[in-house]
């Protein structure tokens, strides 16, 4: 939005740039409206009233477009993330909204940290959501999860249904064969050994690609092919092997994974107690 000044700006600009006006007040090419007007002069307060009138204006319009925005999937997103907790709603202007007038710890009442919003076939809104602990993104509290669902109920369109997804993260089992060079890794442990500090490409590329599915929101989907690309761009690893990829949602059993799959929870987690790699000499050069 337009500050004041920058509208009057653009219309005194605009005034001592037209060549009859330059003419009737023997106006000076490079010289700004301010330095050839006083403040008390007639033309001066007349682009005051004008410039004002017109900020006053774009105000309106602008308050008016952010309460008849449509509630596409983008603008729920959005006020799904705005939830805050502990905060009750008032209606004004149109809309529920927070009146956050001297909250001091706002930023800090916003614990939704990912969010994905779906439509399902039955015409409701799906919602899923994590909050983030020490880094690691897990499910809200049920007190939690039971005010965020009071909060949608009240922002979402009337009408329409909303079910919130707010689970444990889906877990993946994989077993790896890796292929790599045993001058800088080491086939024990797969630790990198031409540095001091304890990296595990393999380990590390594979976090770092589950954390890529969920860097904006939740429900990145996870590719068989992709995870293996990944840990073969890592330093030192030549060859991948997936000799088995599975996963669980919530209290079902493990089930393979063809080539990809979507979270149910909305996100993922892979333990080490569910990763197995066997670090094996790249030699297909020589053999």
């Amino acid at each position: 939005m337009r500050t004041r000044q920058e509208i009057k700006k653009q219309i005194t600009d605009a005034f001592i740039s037209n060549s009859i006006i330059k003419s009737i007040y023997n106006l000076i090419n490079n010289k700004t409206f301010e330095e050839q007007f006083s403040l008390v002069s007639l033309e001066n307060i007349l682009f005051d009233i004008i410039s004002y009138a017109i900020f006053v204006h774009e105000q309106i319009v602008e308050k008016n477009a952010e309460n008849s925005r449509p509630q596409n999937l983008p603008n729920f997103i959005a006020t799904v993330l705005n939830f805050h907790d502990g905060l009750d709603l008032v209606f004004k202007n149109g809309q529920f909204q927070y009146d956050l007038t001297n909250v001091l710890d706002a930023t800090a009442r916003k614990i939704i940290a990912r969010c994905a919003v779906l439509e399902s076939n039955d015409e409701e809104i799906v919602v899923k959501i994590a909050v983030e602990n020490n880094g690691n993104l897990e499910p809200a509290t049920q007190p939690q999860a039971d005010r965020i669902l009071a909060y949608l109920k009240k922002m979402k369109v009337p009408g329409i249904p909303v079910r919130l997804i707010n689970q444990s993260a889906d877990l993946l089992k994989i077993d790896l064969t890796v292929y790599v060079n045993p001058l800088i890794i080491d086939t024990v442990t797969g630790k990198l050994l031409n540095t001091s500090e304890n990296i595990f490409p393999a380990k590390k590329a594979g976090l770092d690609y589950l954390a890529s599915l969920t860097k904006f929101e939740l429900n990145g989907i996870f590719v068989k092919q992709h995870y293996g690309i990944a840990l073969e761009q890592s330093e030192g690893i030549e060859l991948v092997e997936i000799n088995s990829c599975k996963w669980k949602y919530a209290a079902f059993p493990f089930q393979e994974i063809d080539k990809w799959i979507v979270a149910e929870s909305g996100y993922f987690k892979l333990t080490e107690a569910n990763l197995t790699i066997n670090y094996l000499p790249y030699d297909l050069v020589n053999s």
